[in-house]
Formats: structure tokens, C-alpha cells, sequence
């Protein structure tokens, strides 16, 4: 899990619950997939925002981040956390 981009600390990364929130608020953005180690690795390395994954679906708090997830959420393989 990355803390920082470009030696910057990302505050959120660092605070409990900060960035990955295990109930996701009524606003986030979902999108339909499994959970898996994969797509948990993917989002905490290439997204920013905040984020939460259930058994099936990942919602994000901006909807490009769902978007991008959307697109590359099918190639990840279906092994739970």
C-alpha cells in the first residue's frame, strides 16, 4: 500500500479509515465486482480518493476513480481477501 506519491505523504493513507473505509457512505459510486486481493493491491497503488470494498462490489468517493476501476476490474482473478 502506498503512503506517499513523489515523497509526498498522502494524509488520508496514514489515518484509520482515512483513504479505505469498511462501510461505504450512501454517495460513493459503485461498481460490481468481486473482492480479491488484486483489485485491493490495484486501487491502493493507482487511485487516490477515497474507497471501500465489499464481497461484490468497490465503491469510490469520485466517480472518475469508479470509472477507471470499471475498466480494468475484469482482469483481475477471483480470489477472496
Amino acid at each position: 500500500m502506498s503512503l506517499s506519491t513523489n515523497n509526498i505523504i498522502d494524509p488520508l493513507a496514514v489515518l484509520h479509515e482515512g483513504r479505505e473505509l469498511l462501510i461505504p457512505p450512501i454517495h460513493f459510486v459503485r461498481v460490481s465486482c468481486r473482492k480479491s486481493i488484486d483489485a485491493h493491491y490495484w486501487i491502493w497503488n493507482n487511485l487516490v480518493g477515497r474507497f471501500s470494498v465489499q464481497s461484490s462490489y468497490a465503491g469510490f468517493e469520485d466517480p472518475a476513480e469508479a470509472s477507471m476501476f470499471a475498466l480494468v476490474c475484469d482482469q483481475f482473478q477471483k480470489t477472496p481477501l
